[in-house]
C-alpha cells in the first residue's frame, strides 16, 4: 500500500513538472532572446498569471509587458504594444522536443519573424524545418478560367508592393498558420484582396512543418 501511495506521489511530481514545462523554458531562457525582460521580469509575470492576477510588468525599455496566456506548452506574451510574441513547445522523435518562436511587429501592418531552439536555446535554422509559404500560394485555388478575372487577379497582385506575413502558433496544437496582409491599398482593393486570399495552415510532423496546400 505504501509503495503504491509512493507511486502516486512520483507520478503527481513527473505530471506536475510536465504541466510547467513552458513555465520553466519562459522563466530560464537568455535575456538575449527577448531583450526586454529580464529573468525577473518573466518570473514576476508566471508567479502573477497563476495567481490570476494581471501578469503586467515594466520592461528594460520602461515600458510594460503583458503575459497573455501561459498552458505547458503555449504561451502568448505582448512585449510591448507593437509587438507580441508566441512560444510552442514542439514534440520530437526520440523524445526531442524544441521551442518555436514567434515575433510579431505591427508598423503598422502585422508582419512576424519565426525561430526554432532546442531547450537549452541553441538555434536552429528555421529553413531545414520549414518552408515558408510563397506570395502566390495565398491566392485561394483553383484559379478561375475566366479570363476577366484572372485579368483582376493579375491587376490586384501588382497593387500589392508590400507584402507582410504575419503568422501564429496554435494553443490547442502544433500547427503554424501563415497569413498574407494587404496593406497600403485602396479600401475597395484591400476588400477585393481579401476575398481572394486565405490562410495557409502547416502541420509539425515531429521534425519539420508542412503544408497541405500545394505551391
Amino acid at each position: 500500500m505504501k509503495r503504491f501511495f509512493l507511486l502516486l506521489l512520483v507520478s503527481g511530481f513527473i505530471w506536475q513538472a510536465q504541466a510547467q514545462k513552458m513555465r520553466d523554458v519562459f522563466a530560464h531562457m537568455p535575456d538575449t532572446i527577448l531583450n526586454l525582460l529580464t529573468e525577473y521580469n518573466r518570473l514576476d509575470c508566471i508567479d502573477f498569471i497563476e495567481n490570476d492576477q494581471e501578469a503586467k510588468v515594466r520592461n528594460r525599455m520602461d515600458g510594460f509587458s503583458i503575459l497573455k496566456k501561459l498552458t505547458k506548452d503555449y504561451l502568448s506574451l505582448q512585449l510591448t504594444t507593437s509587438t507580441q510574441v508566441e512560444m510552442k513547445l514542439l514534440s520530437g522523435k526520440d523524445s526531442l522536443e524544441y521551442v518555436a518562436l514567434v515575433k510579431t511587429c505591427a508598423a503598422p501592418a502585422k508582419s512576424s519573424a519565426i525561430s526554432l531552439y532546442t531547450l537549452d536555446w541553441k538555434k536552429l535554422p528555421v529553413s531545414s524545418f520549414l518552408k515558408t509559404p510563397g506570395f502566390d500560394s495565398f491566392w485561394k485555388q483553383p484559379v478561375p478560367t475566366d479570363q476577366t478575372e484572372l485579368d483582376s487577379i493579375a491587376f490586384l497582385k501588382k497593387k500589392m508592393d508590400l507584402r507582410p506575413v504575419m503568422a501564429s502558433l496554435s494553443e490547442n496544437d502544433e500547427n503554424l498558420t501563415f497569413d498574407l496582409q494587404p496593406v497600403n491599398l485602396e479600401k475597395k482593393d484591400s476588400i477585393s484582396i481579401s476575398k481572394r486570399i486565405e490562410p495557409i495552415v502547416y502541420q509539425w510532423n515531429r521534425h519539420q512543418f508542412l503544408s497541405s496546400k500545394a505551391e
